[in-house]
């Protein structure tokens, strides 16, 4: 039982790090060469569209719900624990506390303050570099936690 619930969580966690990944890289030096209208237009869209999606939703939240789960069953491997717990901090905490706030600023912003455009930018792509880094080393220990079975 254990197993499952480690293998569950290291699915769902992995395909939200290779999001994050993807964003605070490749779509990151993408959006680096736009001007900020053009970065402005397609962010906020993806903003938008980001919001509304279920399957991310989904990836965020089920591996916080095996978590509850893994705990209250009992299991206490500490190398999951701290993994996941890295991965609840870079997928849902940091995306509530330091993400969330900032597209609700860009979303509002005005698209002729070229300054505010830039700063928001800036924090956007730290908040989605430190998600992808904490996601990933979440994941790693993780994967950490079934190759190596300490309790």
């Amino acid at each position: 039982m254990e197993l499952l619930f480690k293998i569950s969580f290291l699915i769902l966690s992995a395909l939200f790090a290779g999001v994050a990944l993807f964003l605070s890289t490749v779509l990151r030096a993408t959006f680096n060469a736009l001007t900020e209208e053009q970065y402005y237009a397609v962010f906020s869209k993806i903003i938008v569209n980001g919001r509304k999606s279920i399957m991310i939703s989904m990836i965020v939240l089920i591996p916080i719900l095996i978590f509850a789960a893994y705990l209250i069953y009992g299991f206490r491997n500490w190398f999951f624990i701290i993994g996941a717990l890295l991965y609840i901090l870079g997928s849902f905490a940091s995306s509530r506390l330091i993400n969330e706030p900032l597209y609700t600023q860009l979303l509002a912003a005005n698209i002729n303050d070229q300054t505010e455009l830039v700063r928001l930018r800036g924090l956007l792509n730290r908040g989605n570099i430190t998600r992808a880094i904490l996601s990933l080393l979440g994941t790693t220990l993780v994967g950490i936690s079934i190759y190596y079975n300490y309790p």
